[in-house]
């Protein structure tokens, strides 16, 4: 009865109705296991995307706040100072401006310090500008702030009322005697140093770090964004996806301890959907490959079985094809398998690139500079005269990127290598140096003078370096000169020793000063003078390391003195130690 029923039905019918079953029970499991893994994979990409957001957030934000605490902590430690106090009691201005001078001096991100007085007015400035004395600040929030805050307060980002020019932020500390406020010491520091330096480290394509006080008010942006723009950020979101002045942003927001502002770590949607898009096609390809080899099993699963009724020969032949089939799924699938192996593989090899391009840059240079001397000698006539001066320029850039990674290296090192500090002659050190630039240069006609300094306490090969480096910038600076004075000596300024080297060079504004001990800060192009830009910074790192200050005092066209001072032995020998 159920063979004759079954006869009845029409074998496309039938035939329709065993591929629709096969194709659910084969095709079915592949599709949720494909959408799975694909969906799984998404989310996986995506917490990565907003982790590393995350971590990006919170180290800027914990060095922007270790940044604003240490400069915090150094006006508090001043302005406990005996002489401080006892500068404030007396309103001496001068004396408060030269407190105050080696906290500013060659500190990128310091602009000015000062005091004022318990009435908010300028008592003191540094830089020194006589146009300021006497300012009153006492609507500035930072005055208000110190005035009811027993400790460091940090103000909002504001346009300087002395120097128009300069956008601030003022930490402030009120400086008291029992309950009476005796004056204000404040510390302002440029905002767009608190992340330039972390932009470089953190940066990605499309990215940028914004940091925003209380009032939604930008302090500062490693975008052209402007200063003291008000955003319109999202209220009381930690992270997430909304629009920044109407450009949709992948967000994290990460708070700045003491402050009272926010960092917020900006993503252009754009590059995490292209990222999407492209974990999509990774995957997307192979399931609809083994979508496809469902299918095709299915169909043969149906006439495998409409093939059963025709007899066994039929049904051996089907199943020989189906186990080609699996081991046809099974190929693919370690194919597949391989696939990512490879791509896991890749991913490695990327990371090791990345590192060989960050660390292993002298070997390229070292070809540059070899085959382009090769090409010179043996194809120079037939390059002719502009393409020498090519290969010249070529040489000059690659000799100039090796200074400038020994030079970077020799920075790094100073301040890791361990000190050795003994009972240094000064002058001598000055004299072979000298000795070593005659030698090195024998047609300069210059004059060196030494007063006999007396000898000092400190690491030889550290002063070495530093001498070499501020004997050889007067070395260079008055080489234009027919007949050059140079001099090293020591000098006693209020009581303090200070050793000096003088010139009669080309000299510099002074204007320009605060920029002098930066790396690859120049205030003269390379065009005029070489040099890499790093060698006052590693002066200024030496005798820092030491435990001493050091300044210059130039007038253009007339010369300049650099000044460096170096501690007691007892003091040195604290500072080898550190």
């Amino acid at each position: 009865m159920r063979r004759r029923v079954l006869g009845r039905i029409p074998r496309w019918l039938t035939t329709a109705a065993i591929g629709f079953a096969a194709c659910a029970l084969l095709m079915g499991p592949v599709a949720l296991f494909g959408g799975f893994t694909l969906r799984t994979s998404l989310e996986d990409l995506n917490a990565r995307s907003l982790s590393e957001r995350q971590g990006a957030a919170a180290l800027a934000a914990t060095l922007v706040g270790r940044t604003m605490s240490t400069r915090g902590e150094q006006l508090r430690l001043v302005s406990g100072r005996d002489d401080f106090r006892d500068a404030l009691a007396r309103r001496d201005g001068a004396r408060l401006s030269d407190i105050f001078a080696p906290i500013v001096t060659g500190v990128p991100d310091v602009a000015t310090g000062g005091v004022l007085d318990a009435a908010g007015k300028v008592m003191a400035r540094f830089p020194v500008d006589a146009t300021a004395i006497g300012l009153s600040l006492a609507d500035r929030d930072f005055y208000a702030g110190a005035m009811g805050s027993g400790g460091i307060f940090i103000g909002d980002a504001v346009t300087s009322r002395i120097d128009p020019t300069l956008a601030l932020v003022t930490l402030s500390y009120a400086v008291r005697e029992g309950n009476v406020v005796r004056g204000i010491a404040i510390l302002s520091v440029r905002p767009t140093t608190l992340i330039a330096d972390l932009q470089a480290g953190l940066g990605a394509s499309g990215r940028e770090l914004l940091l925003v006080d209380h009032r939604s008010a930008t302090i500062a942006s490693s975008t052209q964004r402007p200063m003291l723009s008000v955003v319109n950020v999202p209220a009381g979101a930690g992270q997430g996806l909304a629009s920044f002045d109407g450009a949709p942003r992948a967000f994290v927001a990460a708070p700045i301890v003491g402050a009272g502002w926010t960092l917020y770590v900006l993503d252009d949607p754009a590059r995490i959907y292209a990222a999407q898009r492209s974990l999509v096609t990774q995957l997307g390809g192979p399931l609809a490959v083994s979508i496809v080899i469902a299918g095709l099993l299915a169909a043969l699963l149906a006439s495998a079985w409409l093939l059963l009724t025709r007899g066994r020969e039929r049904l051996a032949t089907a199943n020989v094809q189906q186990r080609e089939l699996n081991a046809e799924v099974h190929g693919l699938n370690t194919a597949l398998q391989h696939s990512v192996s490879e791509l896991r593989a890749l991913n490695d090899e990327l990371g090791a690139f990345a590192y060989s391009v960050s660390h292993d840059l002298r070997a390229p240079l070292r070809s540059i500079d070899g085959f382009s001397q090769i090409l010179l000698e043996d194809k120079g006539e037939a390059l002719g005269a502009e393409g020498r001066t090519h290969l010249e320029r070529v040489r000059a850039a690659a000799t100039r990127m090796g200074a400038l990674i020994d030079d970077m290296l020799l920075l790094s090192r100073l301040t890791r290598d361990e000190m050795r500090v003994a009972t240094v002659d000064v002058t001598a050190l000055a004299r072979g140096v000298v000795d070593e630039l005659r030698a090195r240069d024998p047609q300069r006609n210059v004059e060196f003078e030494s007063n006999g300094a007396q000898p000092a306490e400190g690491d030889e090969r550290l002063l070495r370096i530093a001498l070499t480096n501020l004997l050889g910038n007067s070395w260079k600076f008055t080489r234009e000169l027919k007949q050059a004075h140079i001099s090293f000596g020591r000098e006693t300024r209020e009581g303090e020793a200070v050793f000096f080297v003088k010139d009669d060079g080309v000299g510099f504004d002074m204007r320009y000063a605060d920029k002098l001990f930066g790396a690859f800060q120049r205030l003269h192009s390379t065009t005029e003078f070489e040099g890499t830009g790093i060698g006052l910074a590693t002066v200024q790192r030496i005798v820092h390391r030491h435990g001493g200050r050091v300044w210059a005092e130039s007038v253009v066209g007339k010369g300049t003195t650099f000044y460096f001072t170096l501690p007691s032995s007892e003091v040195a020998t604290h500072a080898a130690g550190r």
